[in-house]
């Protein structure tokens, strides 16, 4: 029904769609004839989302359809039509309900003043008849229309009645001086970011299904868009960045930059010539990630945030070894936000990736990666603003700790894995480095070993990933405890395994399911390790624990560090009040009490 063409007698059209994102349909300058514009809308394809969020289609309206350049004209009558059959619903954001209702009456109210009429049309019984009436130019009467269905719109009494008025309204006088804007709820969050302290990872997916290098640096665009909010700096927010698609490759590390503007020129300078394209082995990505990414040995602090954003594009080009990776990334403190791009992403894996389920993105394309920026950094912002995992509640102790952990066959593969949940949550809760608390490892059932000195890692992130490499060792049968408490005692402690000696105190944490099959030798094992200073946990799993035997290995008082549990997926209820006891016994030693 309009005349449609590049004349000053004639209109233009331009179109966004909205819903959990907004997609920029077509501007003002893309097409000059009616029978293009009809073509353009016959081709926007629906894309389900699964919230309402109304602000940020009028935002995209006011700061990019209209901006400068974009193919609005001096002069000409600006008509924004709103059509919706809801109300604003931010879903999955940390702006709440009555924020988001907010924010869509401020945007309005900015393309009112650009100025620009807007007419507001609810369709069906879900709409929110007062904020449709807020949306609207005034008066709201004129400006703002509701039908019952869909099939209602599709009248030409409808069609007829917008028509009218879009004809009838006259050119808007612009104020030489528009009213200050009003703070908006996403810049307060914004403020925030220059109160974060976190060190932050992006793993970015660049394989051959990105089709072009141009999309490739969309993504690229995109990091630096986030980045460009964050107030980087020695006690604020470090950032580190890997790409991966049949390799992983780190761009930079935490500690390379120190500011913004030195990774938007090192992003701008990337070109095609270093695109090599190939499969997606997310698997890679996540290991390097875990071994060098986020490592206190390349620049990552202790009680600071752990963030990853891992972005990609498709399927996990090798399944299995993804699940072991996946499983290995759940035993660190890492905050893990995954983004799945395009047709081919993968919820389930997204999902599995992150750690928690706000933390999961979708968008349909690269090109849609700007939608979900403002709400990826106001949540990167609240993580860094938050005090970091409680990995140290032992600050200022010093300790060598050696966990004793049983792996005879009536654990099993399941149960053992359990164990080392356990383990790591309690690693967690320490500050680990040579001159703080340092770990070992021995696992005992027929024979003992260890698996790890006191000595082998020299922070809390290489300790963590070496228990999750620990094998269940099917075969062992028995349960021979005291050969373990014999190694511990002989070896544990020693200089050639990293044992500190002098007023350091020297810790054990044994875990246990069963009676040892030597319960004299353990005794007599159990009592050489005390008599040589050892502090020693013991802790007993499931229902053949006997409380005399555990009390035989433990520490006096018995009461004090022997602890028993129903079984293995019940030890992290006893996790605070070990943390807090190891901690005690390590504070006590320092200050020259004797244990025994």
């Amino acid at each position: 029904m309009l005349n449609i063409g590049p004349g000053s007698r004639q209109s233009r059209v331009a179109a966004v769609s909205f819903s959990s994102n907004v997609v920029s349909e077509f501007g003002f300058n893309d097409y000059q004839n009616k029978k293009d514009v009809l073509n353009a809308i016959h081709n926007v394809n629906y894309v389900s989302g699964s919230s309402t969020r109304t602000y940020l289609g009028l935002e995209y309206v006011h700061k990019t359809v209209f901006a400068l350049g974009n193919g609005e004209r001096p002069g000409i009558v600006n008509v924004v039509v709103v059509l919706t059959d809801g109300n604003t619903n931010p879903g999955h954001s940390p702006i709440t309900g009555w924020e988001g209702k907010q924010l869509t009456k401020t945007e309005a109210s900015y393309i009112k003043t650009l100025p620009a009429y807007v007419f507001a049309i609810g369709v069906g019984s879900g709409v929110d008849k007062t904020e449709i009436k807020g949306i609207a130019s005034k008066p709201s009467e004129t400006f703002s229309l509701f039908v019952d269905s869909y099939d209602t719109l599709d009248t030409s009494v409808i069609k007829n009645t917008v028509l009218t008025r879009v004809c009838e309204v006259e050119p808007i006088q612009a104020p030489t001086q528009p009213p200050p804007a009003p703070i908006q709820p996403w810049q307060r969050e914004r403020e925030v970011c220059y109160k974060t302290k976190a060190d932050v990872f992006f793993v970015v997916d660049t394989s051959s299904s990105l089709s072009v290098f141009d999309n490739v640096k969309k993504e690229l665009n995109f990091v630096e868009d986030v980045i460009s909010d964050f107030e980087m700096g020695f006690d604020q927010v470090r950032v580190g960045m890997m790409t991966f698609s049949n390799d992983p490759e780190l761009l930079f590390q935490l500690d390379d930059f120190k500011t913004k503007e030195e990774i938007s020129k090192y992003l701008l300078e990337m070109n095609a010539d270093e695109w090599k394209g190939g499969n997606t082995y997310m698997d890679k990505a996540l290991r390097l990630l875990m071994k060098e990414g986020l490592s206190t040995s390349h620049g990552s602090r202790n009680g600071v945030p752990q963030i990853a954003v891992i972005i990609t594009d498709g399927e996990a080009t090798d399944r299995r070894k993804f699940e072991k990776a996946v499983n290995e990334l759940r035993l660190t403190n890492y905050i893990v936000f995954a983004i799945g791009v395009g047709p081919d992403r993968k919820l389930d894996e997204l999902k599995k990736i992150a750690s928690d389920s706000s933390h999961v993105f979708e968008v349909e394309n690269v090109q849609s990666l700007h939608a979900i920026t403002q709400e990826l950094l106001v949540k990167l912002c609240k993580q860094g603003e938050q005090p970091a995992p409680p990995v140290v509640t032992c600050e200022g102790a010093q300790a060598d700790v050696i966990f004793v952990a049983d792996s005879s066959r009536s654990i099993g593969y399941v149960a053992f894995n359990e164990l080392k949940r356990f383990a790591v949550d309690v690693v967690k809760r320490f500050t680990v480095s040579p001159s703080d608390i340092q770990v070992g490892l021995i696992i005992f059932g027929n024979d003992t070993n260890f698996e790890f000195t006191l000595g082998s890692y020299r922070d809390q992130n290489e300790v963590l990933k070496a228990i999750s490499h620990v094998k269940y060792l099917q075969g062992m049968q028995l349960t021979y405890t005291n050969k373990a408490l014999n190694l511990l005692t002989r070896q544990g402690f020693t200089n050639m395994n990293g044992g500190r000696g002098g007023k350091i105190p020297k810790i054990a944490i044994l875990i246990t399911d069963g009676e040892p099959t030597d319960i004299e030798a353990t005794r007599i094992a159990a009592e050489k390790g005390r008599q040589e200073g050892i502090i020693i946990f013991a802790i007993g799993v499931g229902q053949y624990i006997d409380q005399t035997g555990l009390d035989i290995m433990a520490s006096s008082p018995a009461e004090t560090h022997s602890f028993a549990v129903d079984n293995y997926a019940a030890l992290s209820s006893i996790e605070e009040a070990l943390t807090e006891k190891t901690c005690t016994a390590a504070n006590k030693r320092q200050q020259g009490r004797i244990w025994n």
